[in-house]
């Protein structure tokens, strides 16, 4: 398949097939005309100008790879303050220090950048994401003048984080950098939970939570929450569509077939349920996803009288099952969530994916209709109830952590 016919295919599943088509139907979308596309060189350029345009659609759900081309990255991290880029974190790049200022990406200073990429990026700076921008860049101008030529490595996994300490005599410590490590969270719980729900003070730290499956923080919810109480109060105040098309009842099935044999009876019957209801109305287009058979839960959450009172962190590296996480902390009656808003992206989710050869885009097809009364929270994220300021200090000192402690350390109101 060349390069145009595959565009033409990605740009019908855009506009036709992907969750929030309608949404976004009147988005100042820039597609790439028939001239560049027929001027592309190789699979590489070819990637890199489709995950550009998809970048528009403003939704990490969404997503282009090539499997015979190894994902790479800058090497470090970057965050936003003010008109300057400061290294958040680095991990292969060993020219670059924490907390190096950049001021300018190929010569142009950082407003400047932003503005060529207002679509691509979130209106409020320490929202605004630069990893794309970085990793098609040629250099980057530091604050003393000089000009580093990027490079480019293959992206390394970061193992999940689970971990618990005691900050002080009455407070606790929990770090989750994902939901989605099933083997490895249920041995965290199987260790902890005494000391958890140990002590009257907890701090909850998912400032860095790259998603998974919400299942893997119900039992949080348990330390959350007082008496028992259906958990349906912690869900989302939302319902879910799904955009039922030919194309996605086939993506559907062709992802989740081949897994059934590896699913328990309850997996097997749902997915089993979700495929037909698929197959029956792929000529409705987005309807409420409404599966005959799939009961609404009617799951309790079993409150622990300790801790008293929480605080949850938060930031913009939170999304998905993290976001979830937290909007249930939002209702959670003894916690507060401190940082700031999550990464926010929830509102169209249950990807498949569409294969073009070694190409292949993943997309969501199902969306939360509270989208229609402007509660959506994609691009927006979960605010915070006490939202501190990114500022550079915090590249070395954990401000976040000490003002949850002295607000825990202070009597509640």
């Amino acid at each position: 398949m060349d390069y145009v016919t595959m565009f033409q295919e990605i740009q019908a599943v855009m506009r036709k097939d992907y969750a929030g088509a309608q949404d976004k139907k009147d988005w100042p979308i820039h597609h790439p005309d028939l001239a560049t596309l027929k001027q592309v060189p190789d699979d590489r350029a070819f990637l890199h100008l489709i995950q550009q345009y998809l970048g528009q659609y403003r939704d990490d759900h969404v997503f282009f790879f090539n499997d015979q081309i190894p994902h790479q990255k800058v090497g470090f991290s970057v965050r936003r303050y003010q008109d300057t880029l400061y290294v958040t974190a680095i991990n292969q790049e060993s020219r670059l220090k924490l907390g190096t200022a950049i001021t300018a990406i190929d010569g142009l200073t950082i407003p400047a950048v932003v503005k060529a990429h207002r679509l691509e990026l979130d209106p409020i700076p320490e929202r605004q994401l630069f990893g794309g921008i970085l990793q098609a860049a040629q250099t980057v101008t530091l604050n003393d003048g000089q000009i580093l030529s990027l490079r480019h490595f293959p992206t390394q996994a970061t193992p999940g984080i689970f971990t618990y300490r005691q900050l002080q005599s009455d407070m606790g410590y929990v770090k989750m950098t994902n939901f989605a490590d099933y083997t490895a969270i249920q041995q965290f719980y199987q260790q902890y939970w005494p000391q958890i729900t140990a002590l009257p003070k907890l701090v909850i730290d998912v400032r860095v939570n790259n998603g998974g499956d919400d299942d893997n923080f119900r039992p949080l919810l348990n330390a959350m929450y007082v008496g028992t109480v259906d958990k349906s109060k912690s869900e989302p105040d939302t319902n879910m569509q799904v955009n039922a098309t030919p194309r996605n009842y086939r993506n559907w099935q062709s992802q989740f077939t081949p897994l059934l044999s590896k699913m328990d009876d309850s997996g097997r019957q749902m997915v089993t349920r979700i495929t037909a209801f698929l197959k029956a109305h792929q000529a409705d287009d987005l309807i409420s996803f409404d599966v005959p058979g799939v009961e609404e839960t009617t799951e309790k959450i079993h409150g622990t009288d300790l801790p008293k009172r929480i605080v949850v962190l938060s930031d913009r590296y939170c999304g998905s099952s993290g976001d979830s996480f937290v909007l249930a902390a939002k209702k959670s009656p003894k916690t507060t969530v401190i940082g700031r808003a999550t990464y926010g992206v929830w509102d169209y989710a249950n990807v498949v994916t569409q294969d073009l050869g070694h190409f292949h885009l993943a997309y969501p097809i199902t969306r939360a209709d509270w989208i229609d009364r402007g509660a959506g929270i994609d691009g927006v994220g979960v605010e915070p109830d006490i939202h501190l300021p990114w500022t550079p200090k915090m590249i070395t000192e954990d401000q976040d952590l000490a003002y949850a402690e002295h607000f825990l350390n202070t009597p509640a109101q």
